[in-house]
């Protein structure tokens, strides 16, 4: 059973075909110029649209009641714009899943910040078990009768 196509959505289809080829043999530069692909699409588009009144037959492709289907539409689309001078515009590379923050702080407050420096004690200045300590300057110890110190 054939396909029911209107004839002015085909009439309208053979005119865009038309005004794309004129545009295309028309223009000047090199960019415009149809490549062996497009022209031979053209004309196979504009021969099945002539003998069927549709360019396509498949019904998962596009409406049926469409005399292009949807890929047909979108490539006569981007000839179109080729020829006007338009083109196709390259896709950005965008920035991936880059970090947003080139570093990461912590929001979080060293306790050590606040302490004058003769006051925090590094790893070496540290005593180990079984010697005194070393005394801070301006620091005077508070003594506790009964205590015993060992040496």
């Amino acid at each position: 059973m054939p396909r029911e196509i209107d004839d002015k959505k085909t009439r309208k289809a053979l005119r865009r075909l038309a005004r794309a080829k004129r545009a295309a043999t028309e223009s000047d530069g090199d960019d415009t110029r149809l490549s062996e692909w497009e022209d031979e699409f053209l004309g196979s588009l504009e021969e099945r649209l002539e003998k069927f009144g549709s360019a396509f037959n498949d019904p998962d492709k596009g409406n049926l009641e469409d005399a292009l289907s949807g890929r047909q539409s979108v490539k006569l689309r981007e000839i179109e714009k080729k020829a006007k001078g338009k083109g196709r515009k390259p896709m950005s590379r965008g920035s991936g899943f880059k970090r947003k923050t080139p570093t990461y702080s912590s929001r979080n407050r060293e306790i050590n910040d606040d302490l004058p420096d003769e006051v925090v004690a590094t790893p070496s200045e540290t005593a180990s078990p079984g010697t005194a300590p070393k005394p801070v300057a301006g620091f005077k110890p508070i003594v506790i009768d009964g205590g015993k110190l060992k040496d």
